[in-house]
């Protein structure tokens, strides 16, 4: 139900843009800072189906940090939305590769399937690995380093500050413990 609404904000957007020719070059870029912000609105209010702990004492809750990432959401996308207004930006190419698009949706789906057997962490490092490669990334260090910064970064942020712990995967499950 989600996704029909999604495709009638998009297609709303789309209608509201096209009026606009300054605009008209950035409809992509538009519609998906659009997308990104129905989602984080969306995640926003399904926090509110959360449960709330009893006792008083507790600073943050399971609602905290997606309701963080909404509010960072919304003035990061006005602030991705100026140059385009200023005709600063990069307009969109004419048409994308659905190829591509294929490639990461497929590689997105295997991911997260995998999580159960290959754990979240080297999911997420192969998934990088092979997004930035179909995006035509060929930098040797760039694609060893983003997928490790972002494991590290993701250790750090979920598992030691915020105490959330990522799936590991059966296979290291197995093999650790």
């Amino acid at each position: 139900m989600q996704m029909v609404f999604l495709g009638i904000v998009l297609a709303l957007g789309w209608l509201l843009i096209r009026p606009f020719k300054k605009l008209r070059p950035y409809t992509g870029q538009i519609l998906v800072l659009a997308s990104i912000l129905w989602i984080g609105l969306l995640f926003y209010v399904i926090t509110f189906s959360f449960p709330v702990p009893r006792f008083s004492g507790v600073a943050t809750t399971g609602a905290t940090v997606p309701r963080f990432w909404f509010y960072v959401l919304i003035p990061v996308s006005f602030l991705a939305f100026i140059p385009m207004l200023k005709g600063e930006e990069v307009p969109d190419k004419d048409r994308g590769n659905l190829w591509r698009l294929g490639i990461v949706f497929g590689v997105l789906v295997l991911s997260l399937v995998s999580f159960r057997y290959i754990g979240y962490y080297l999911s997420s490092a192969i998934f990088l690995v092979v997004v930035m490669w179909v995006l035509d990334s060929r930098n040797k260090i760039e694609l060893i380093a983003v997928p490790v910064c972002w494991v590290i970064f993701s250790y750090f942020f979920f598992a030691r500050l915020l105490y959330v712990r990522l799936p590991v995967g059966a296979l290291f499950t197995g093999l650790f413990g």
